[in-house]
Formats: C-alpha cells, structure tokens, sequence
C-alpha cells in the first residue's frame, strides 16, 4: 500500500514584530513565519534581510530609507506577539498598523516613499 504525501501544513506559528530606531523613535511593524520554534532566530534572520534590502539592493520603501541613513546599529528588534496562522497573523499586524501609525509603515496610507520625514 503507498501513502499519499503528508500535506503541508500551513497553520504554523507567525510572529509580529517592531522595529524601533534609536534616531527619531519610528517604527515599523511587520510579520515573520517562525523557523525550528526559535523566535528571536526568526526574527532575527529578517532582520538582516532588510539589512541586504537597504543595503546592497537599494529598495526605496521608507524602512530601506531610514537603515541607510542612520545605519543598522541604531535599532532595536522586539516580538510584539506570536500568533498560530499566517491569515491571523496579517489580521493583527494590520489592527496594529491601524491603532499605531507607526511611520515606516505609511507607504500607501497617505504618504509617499520619497518622505523628507525620514
């Protein structure tokens, strides 16, 4: 008898996190899948790919912006909260954005990327 392929799941464990920088105090609120159980592995991996999104690829977005001119040093990476399912995790990464306003996020609500608030 053959077995069918285990089907993948995809209710697993997403976190929502916050990026603060040192210099002005914005932020930005984003969303990561966590990897092997380990959050701050996770989150941390993220991280340095926005580093290489500013860095070496050049993205315009606002977060890209703000690492390139006050450099990756001066922020600070937290877990906001860890929540099961991507569907949910988007839902409270978006109520977040919307109660919290954080600047690095503004892209498309009103703002433009060429921001000189950066």
């Amino acid at each position: 008898m053959t077995r069918k392929p285990r089907k993948r799941r995809n209710d697993r464990n997403h976190l929502v996190y916050k990026l603060t920088c040192s210099e002005g105090g914005s932020f930005y609120i984003g969303v990561t899948f966590i990897e092997q159980r380990n959050a701050e592995k996770s989150l941390r991996r993220r991280w340095l790919a926005h580093q290489r999104n500013a860095l070496r690829y050049n993205k315009q977005e606002l977060l890209s912006q703000t690492i390139r001119k006050h450099g990756p040093e001066t922020f600070t990476r937290e877990v906001l909260q860890i929540v099961r399912g991507k569907a949910n995790c988007h839902t409270v990464e978006r109520q977040l954005i919307k109660d919290l306003r954080p600047p690095l996020n503004m892209e498309g609500m009103g703002r433009k990327k060429t921001s000189k608030e950066v």
